[in-house]
């Protein structure tokens, strides 16, 4: 992922050793899911990371007011 391009971290699940400090912020809830944002967070649904053991780990993350709830909303907001 470019800097200059972050991806809605709720769209895959992450590989816990490969995370960028900015990817740890935002599954951590300090910045936005979305675009990476610190700015008026809210709820924002999971993210997840695969486990060591072959599962998945859920993050409880946050969106800005600018970036949608769920991903899927996204095209509703731009029509």
């Amino acid at each position: 992922m470019a800097p200059d391009t972050p991806t809605d971290l709720r769209t895959e699940v992450h590989d816990l050793i490969a995370l960028t400090p900015e990817t740890r912020l935002r599954l951590a809830g300090l910045a936005c899911a979305r675009c990476g944002s610190t700015e008026s967070l809210r709820p924002g649904g999971h993210a997840y990371t695969h486990s060591p053991d072959g599962g998945r780990l859920g993050w409880t993350v946050k969106v800005c007011a600018n970036c949608p709830v769920h991903p899927s909303q996204e095209s509703e907001l731009r029509s």
